[in-house]
C-alpha cells in the first residue's frame, strides 16, 4: 500500500502540522504570490518540493469522483477501492459525499418501505372496513397506487389477500343493482380488480378470476336502467384488456365470447357497437380464430368442420346488426366486415352468405351490402388469383339476380355484381 507519507519522503517534503494546514490557506488568499523565492518555512519547503497543491488536490478529486460515481454501470469500482477513497483526507468535499448520501437515501427508502408496509396495509384493512363510502374510495385508490408500484413479496402476500376479499364481496353484492350504488366506488373496484387480474394473476388465483369475471356477465347484462352507460363501457373495457393480456384462461374466454355475441344483440345501439368490439377481441385473440389457409387444405370436409360452424354463427350476428341496426350501425357493420371475412374464412365458405344477404329483400341497406360484396369479390379472390371462382360464382348466382323485385332493384344490384366481378380496373373503378 502507498501512503501518502512514503510520496512526501519520496519528494523530501517536510510534512504540515495540522496547525499549519489553516495558515497556509490563509497565506495564499491574503498574501500576494511574492516575485522572489518565498522566506516562510512552509512557503519554502512547498517551493522547495515543486508541488502544486491545488492542482494535485483538484486532480485527485476528479478521480474520486469518477470511482465512486461511475458513468457506466456495468464497470463497478471494487469496495476496496471505495473505503480507501472515504478515508482520505479529500474526501469530505461535495462531490465526494453525494455518492455516499445517495446510496444512503436508496437503502433508506427501501428500510421505510419495509417499516411502514405493514402499518399501511392494516391502515387500508381498517379503512376498507369502514362504514364511510369516501373513505373507502379513498383506500381504493390508495391501493391502485401501490399496486402500481413493484411490490415486494411479503407486501404482495400481505395486501392482495385483503383486496381479493373485499373486491369479490363487494361486487357479487352490487352486481344486481349497480344503479342503486355509489358509481365512482363501482368504477374504482373494476379498476382495481382487472388490475390484480392482470398484474397479479398468480396472487389472486383462478378462483377470483371466474368470480370477477362472473360479476362482470351480470354487471353488463343488466338492462340500461339497471347499469348505468359509464359503468357498462368500464366493464367491456376492462375484459378486453384482459383478453390482449392473455391472463384468462380459456373458460372465461369462452364465457367472454358468449357474452358479447348476446349482448350484440341488444337493442341500444351504443351497446351494441361497444359489445362488438369485445365480440372481435374474443375472435382475434386466437380463440375462435380460423386460418385463411383453409382455403388451400387438401381435405375437402374443412368448411363443415365444428370450428367453422361455431364461428359462421358469430358472423351471422353481424349481418343480423346490418339488417336490423340503425344507419350507422349498418356503416360501422359492413366496413369491418370484407377484412373480418377474409381473416376467419375462405372465400368459397362465405360466398353464398354474402351473395344472400345482398339480394334478400328484407336488406334494408343494399347499398351496405354491395360494398362488402365488392371488397370479398375484388379485393380476396381477384388478388389471389381466383378469377374462376369469381366466374362460377357469377353463373350459379343469375338466376337469384333476375328474380329479385322490382325490377330496377334487380337491375341496380346485378350491375354492382357485375362490376365487382370485372377484372378490368377501368370498370371496377366506376364502382362507387
Amino acid at each position: 500500500k502507498v501512503s501518502i507519507h512514503s510520496i512526501w519522503l519520496g519528494n523530501n517534503i517536510t510534512p504540515l502540522r495540522e496547525e499549519e494546514w489553516g495558515e497556509d490557506e490563509e497565506d495564499e488568499n491574503d498574501v500576494p504570490v511574492p516575485s522572489s523565492p518565498p522566506t516562510s518555512p512552509i512557503n519554502t519547503r512547498k517551493h522547495r518540493a515543486g508541488v502544486d497543491i491545488h492542482s494535485c488536490s483538484q486532480f485527485l478529486l476528479e478521480l474520486y469522483s469518477q470511482w465512486i460515481l461511475p458513468s457506466n454501470p456495468s464497470k463497478r469500482t471494487p469496495v476496496i477501492l471505495i473505503s480507501e477513497v472515504v478515508r482520505s483526507p479529500l474526501f469530505p468535499k461535495p462531490v465526494g459525499l453525494h455518492g455516499v448520501v445517495m446510496t444512503q437515501v436508496e437503502d433508506l427508502a427501501l428500510g421505510l418501505d419495509k417499516a411502514v408496509a405493514e402499518p399501511v396495509s392494516r391502515l387500508l384493512e381498517s379503512t376498507l372496513r369502514s362504514t364511510h363510502m369516501p373513505s373507502r374510495i379513498g383506500a381504493l385508490h390508495g391501493i391502485l397506487y401501490i399496486l402500481e408500484c413493484d411490490l415486494l413479496d411479503e407486501t404482495a402476500k400481505q395486501l392482495i389477500p385483503i383486496i381479493s376479499e373485499y373486491l369479490l364481496s363487494n361486487l357479487r353484492g352490487v352486481a344486481h343493482c349497480v344503479n342503486i350504488h355509489n358509481q365512482q366506488h363501482i368504477l374504482v373496484m373494476c379498476a382495481a380488480a382487472f388490475y390484480l387480474m392482470e398484474n397479479y394473476p398468480l396472487d389472486v388465483g383462478p378462483e377470483f378470476s371466474a368470480g370477477i369475471i362472473q360479476m362482470c356477465g351480470v354487471i353488463v347484462s343488466g338492462s340500461d336502467e339497471s347499469t348505468p352507460s359509464i359503468i357498462y363501457h368500464c366493464v367491456l373495457r376492462g375484459l378486453e384488456r384482459l383478453l390482449l393480456s392473455e391472463q384468462l384462461s380459456r373458460l372465461d374466454s369462452e364465457s367472454l365470447v358468449k357474452l358479447s355475441v348476446d349482448r350484440v344483440n341488444v337493442q341500444s345501439p351504443h351497446r351494441a357497437m361497444a359489445a362488438l368490439g369485445l365480440m372481435l377481441t374474443c375472435m382475434y385473440t386466437g380463440k375462435e380464430k380460423i386460418s385463411p389457409s383453409r382455403a388451400t387444405d387438401a381435405n375437402p370436409g374443412a368448411p363443415d368442420s365444428e370450428s367453422v360452424i361455431v364461428a359462421m354463427e358469430r358472423v351471422s350476428v353481424l349481418f343480423d346488426r346490418i339488417r336490423k341496426g340503425f344507419p350507422f350501425e349498418a356503416r360501422v357493420v359492413a366496413r369491418i366486415l370484407p377484412q373480418f371475412l377474409d381473416d376467419f374464412f375462405p372465400p368459397q365458405d362465405v360466398m353464398n352468405k354474402v351473395i344472400g344477404e345482398f339480394l334478400s329483400n328484407q336488406q334494408p341497406y343494399p347499398q351496405f351490402m354491395a360494398t362488402v360484396v365488392y371488397k370479398v369479390v375484388f379485393q380476396t379472390l381477384h388478388s389471389t388469383g381466383q378469377s374462376s371462382m369469381v366466374r362460377d360464382w357469377v353463373m350459379l348466382s343469375l338466376s337469384n339476380f333476375t328474380q329479385r323485385t322490382p325490377v330496377a332493384m334487380a337491375m341496380w344490384s346485378l350491375s354492382c355484381f357485375f362490376v365487382s366481378a370485372s377484372t378490368s380496373q377501368w370498370i371496377s373503378a366506376m364502382y362507387p
